[in-house]
Order: C-alpha cells, then structure tokens, then sequence
C-alpha cells in the first residue's frame, strides 16, 4: 500500500472519506500556489485533490491520453470531470498563514468575474458566494491548517476549516448554489486555475486511473 504523502507538514493521505460519506475518496494529486519574491519562493498553500473511484468510469473517453493533452486549451476534459457525478473533495494546506478574510476574498473576486463572464452572476450566487466570504472570515488560518471543499455530487458543496491535518467529522457550511459550486472547482483543477500545477497533478492523476 503506497504511503501517506506529507508536504511541507501538511498530509495527504492515498484515501480519505468526507462526513457522512460510506466509500472512500482517492487522491489523484497535489499542487500549491506559491510566488517568487525577490528570488525567494515563497509557499502559500498545498492543495490535494480527491475524487471517488468511479470517476473513471464517467471520463472512458479520456482514455489513453497523457495529463498534458487532458489539459490542452479547450479541452473538453475539464467540464466532463467537473461534471462527472461522483463525489470529490480538495484538502487545502495552509503553509504560509493568512486570515480567511484574505483568501475569501481572493476567491470571491475570482468567482464572480468568473460567472460574470458566462452570464451567471445572479442573486443567488451572489448569496452563495458572501455566504463563504463570511464563513472563511471567521476562520484564522495558520501554518498546518485546512481548508476542505467537499462535492457530495455535481452542483453541491460543503466547507469545513480544521485548524490540524484532520478532517472534521461534520462539514460546517453548505453552499445552495449549483453555478458556485462548480465554478468553485473550476477555479481549481479546470481551464486557467489559481494554481496549474495542481491542475496538471490531477490531469495526471485521472490518465493514471485510465490507463
């Protein structure tokens, strides 16, 4: 049985289960977001991302093909993985720390022109969206603590902050918003990503559970 990956003191197990989830999630990959100053590459989080077994079975067209292609510009992969109806989870590790009102924000900006530009900005996103802002500006994030986005199914999410590696027993917020939801993991794994390398981590990822 391969181990538990650790990076940068945040652990990644190979299987994880959500609240109220009966089989277990598989880890597909990990990224981060980080940023070069003045020579000095500075982390700022490590993000694992997690998808039921089954996925593979909602994705056979993508078969045979390597990560870089599933990545490739308009690729259709990423919409059908988004979609795929099989649940999915992302563990975000905070390495550097940072108040949750400043990563709420960040995701607010991004979400909303995200939505935006499709046309589906409505007032029920909007809520969606101030809903997490509020929840995460609440939350201290320190070294070693944790975001989890957790999809139930396409179109569904819950958000649980852990202040260790441990995944709360119960999510504390769900978001009553389909678009949100999804535009929400967009933002992570699909087209231009607040961080590729966890998008090409899961690209790989899935070509491994295909092949």
């Amino acid at each position: 049985m391969a181990s538990d990956l650790v990076v940068d003191g945040i652990e990644f197990p190979t299987i994880i289960k959500a609240p109220g989830a009966t089989d277990a999630l598989k880890f597909l990959g990990y990224g981060m977001t980080d940023m070069t100053i003045e020579t000095i590459l500075v982390k700022f989080t490590a993000i694992g991302v997690y998808a039921g077994e089954d996925v593979k079975t909602h994705l056979m067209a993508w078969g045979g093909k390597p990560g870089s292609e599933l990545t490739a510009e308009e690729s259709g992969y990423f919409k059908d993985f988004v979609d795929a109806p099989v649940p999915k989870l992302l563990k975000i590790g905070i390495i550097k720390g940072i108040k949750g009102s400043q990563y709420g924000g960040t995701m607010e900006s991004s979400i909303r022109e995200r939505l935006s530009y499709d046309d589906l900005y409505e007032d029920e996103e909007e809520a969606a969206i101030e809903t997490i802002v509020e929840y995460l500006d609440s939350k201290n994030l320190p070294p070693g603590s944790c975001i989890f986005f957790y999809w139930p199914s396409p179109g569904e999410l819950q958000v649980a902050v852990s202040g260790d590696n441990t995944l709360p027993e119960k999510t504390e917020l769900t978001v009553a918003s389909k678009n949100v939801a999804k535009y929400l993991l967009h933002w992570y794994v699909g087209e231009n990503p607040t961080s590729e390398t966890t998008q090409a981590a899961v690209a790989q990822g899935v070509a491994a559970l295909l092949a």
